[in-house]
């Protein structure tokens, strides 16, 4: 594997990379880190083309009992990349991007070029560019929700079990003692995905967007609300202008 890779992408795809480690916080000395950006997003996108697979391969055995559904989805998977996302729906190839492999990453770039690439049929650089054209034309807050997929997983398994969560905001540097409590897709104008909590040592309910959540982790210590604080998490969630949530966290006092 080489310490950089380099990718040609279409303009499209290049904007919307910048837009996205600006808008999701990947900076540095003032500028988009789009690399930090890629580092996280492309262990994701490798994993769902690969549970795609699955499904796929699963499907042709289970519902159509093909013995040769291997050889099937390796082509199925193939012919998708080609026809939906392939570079003519994008532009032309105009920018370049270099991506440098993490050290927490590398085996996953290791799995793509000995693994992944000969599944497809492809080189390096024309598989990294699938996944990207495939990212970029999703819709804004579904491409935040797969570039922190890990921290709504975290988040959203702190909802189902009422074990506390500890997290540091990007934007403030702030760690965070809460109860997490729901969590809302970007059905709105903003596109946004906010997660509202109530945070233990501040007594406030607050809401916060899902990017600005970071290093979190569960302890086994569970946080036992009374009916009281559930009533008011739930009439803020009702009643928030979550659209308003977005430098800044939206917080009320608990009574």
């Amino acid at each position: 594997m080489n310490d950089k890779i380099k990718v040609k992408v279409s303009s499209f795809v290049a904007n919307i990379l910048e837009i996205d480690a600006l808008r999701f916080k990947f900076i540095k000395n003032g500028k988009s880190n789009k690399n930090a950006l890629l580092n996280k997003l492309i262990p994701t996108l490798v994993e769902v083309r690969k549970e795609r697979r699955s499904q796929i391969e699963n499907i042709l055995k289970d519902e159509y009992n093909r013995a040769d559904s291997e050889n099937i989805y390796h082509a199925v998977n193939t012919v998708i990349d080609r026809v939906y996302f392939n570079d003519e729906n994008l532009g032309e190839l105009g920018e370049s991007i270099w991506i440098r492999p993490s050290k927490e990453n590398i085996s996953v770039f290791d799995e793509i070029e000995t693994s992944e690439i000969m599944l497809t049929a492809q080189e390096l650089s024309v598989y990294i560019r699938g996944l990207l054209n495939e990212y970029c034309m999703l819709p804004l807050y579904k491409r935040e929700t797969l570039v922190f997929d890990g921290e709504l997983d975290v988040f959203s398994n702190a909802c189902c079990s009422h074990h506390i969560l500890y997290f540091r905001s990007r934007s403030t540097n702030e760690r965070h003692k809460i109860f997490a409590f729901d969590y809302f897709y970007g059905y709105w104008m903003n596109s946004d995905n906010f997660c509202v909590f109530y945070d233990i040592n501040e007594k406030k309910i607050m809401a916060t967007p899902l990017c600005d959540m970071q290093d979190g982790y569960i302890i086994k210590q569970k946080f036992k609300p009374s009916k009281r604080l559930i009533e008011q998490l739930q009439a803020y969630c009702d009643e928030c202008d979550f659209e308003a949530v977005i430098s800044m966290e939206g917080e009320q006092d608990v009574l």
